[in-house]
């Protein structure tokens, strides 16, 4: 798996410049203010001399990739964080999750895309990466903004070696204490075993939870269960569909509109094979479509009808 260390410093500028004017249009639709965006230089960070306005509150996008991440960090005091980020309804979560999506396909390189992102206002842009375990020496690349007379600098940071803490509250900072817990239990579960002395080193080496990334359920598998997983299967969204005669079909040229019953508001309808599996909305996702899935089919239940054991 490639590192996502100081040595990609040119390629993160490369990825900013050329989607600088995107980035700009995801900010503009996320927050609802026209911005203008051009990238600064690069650096490294002193945690101990950061710029004044990171520490206070503000917007952070998180992006995962691998086991480490990226942050990009919008404060407040560039006054573009709308109020409602901090405490969004369901719409602007929506919102900035898309925007989150957004800057992770628009301000990495292509090799670094994330696997998981999200965004949520922190109290303390500063506390929010010592969280996420950024350092002395880590990388930024500052992002310019100006809107309507507002100008400040949104900064892309990384590596991030804890993404998943950067918006943990103070209380969730303890979690990674009872990590330790688990293996105290362990070393007293091998001690009623003494007799089988070679069985107690395979539990020892037993701690498999070094792939946090990888379900339980899939764990427990049977091995050929889980080589079907990786079968690569066809992925269909549908716009809208419609019987027409033959005779029409081949009357069919450039130009020609085809017209449809369904709505352009209607839900789209994403399957598998020939299979439904789920319905979505369509969303833009830099210059490209995606689809934000709202509701899973579940899969149709079958009813057998109980006979007596006398009856035939």
């Amino acid at each position: 798996m490639l590192d996502f260390t100081s040595e990609i410093v040119d390629a993160v500028v490369a990825a900013c410049e050329a989607g600088a004017q995107e980035a700009a249009e995801g900010f503009r639709r996320a927050l609802g203010t026209k911005i203008a965006l051009s990238v600064g230089e690069a650096g490294s960070i002193d945690m101990g001399a950061l710029p004044e306005d990171l520490s206070g509150p503000g917007l952070a996008v998180v992006l995962t990739v691998g086991y480490s991440g990226a942050l990009v960090l919008l404060p407040d005091a560039t006054g573009l964080v709308p109020d409602w980020c901090a405490d969004p309804d369901p719409t602007g979560q929506s919102k900035l999750d898309t925007l989150a999506q957004e800057l992770g396909m628009l301000l990495l390189p292509e090799e670094f895309t994330p696997e998981d992102f999200k965004a949520g206002r922190a109290k303390n842009l500063t506390g929010a990466m010592r969280r996420g375990g950024v350092g002395d020496g880590a990388n930024f690349v500052p992002l310019d903004l100006s809107a309507e007379g507002k100008q400040g600098t949104a900064y892309v940071v990384w590596p991030v070696p804890k993404p998943a803490a950067v918006l943990g509250s103070a209380s969730a900072k303890p979690e990674p204490a009872p990590e330790p817990t688990p293996q105290p239990a362990a070393q007293p579960a091998a001690t009623p075993t003494p007799a089988a002395g070679p069985a107690t080193p395979t539990p020892a080496a037993g701690p498999t939870r070094t792939a946090p990334k990888t379900s339980s359920r899939l764990r427990d598998l049977p091995v050929y269960t889980r080589s079907l997983l990786r079968i690569q299967v066809p992925i269909v969204v549908t716009l809208a569909e419609k019987r027409q005669p033959l005779g029409r079909i081949v009357e069919l040229g450039p130009g020609s509109i085809i017209q449809f019953e369904k709505s352009c508001e209607e839900m789209l309808e994403l399957g598998v094979g020939d299979h439904l599996i789920a319905t979505g909305e369509a969303v833009k996702v830099g210059d490209k479509f995606g689809l934000r899935i709202t509701s899973i089919k579940l899969p149709e239940e079958r009813f057998l009808a109980v006979k007596s054991a006398g009856k035939r």
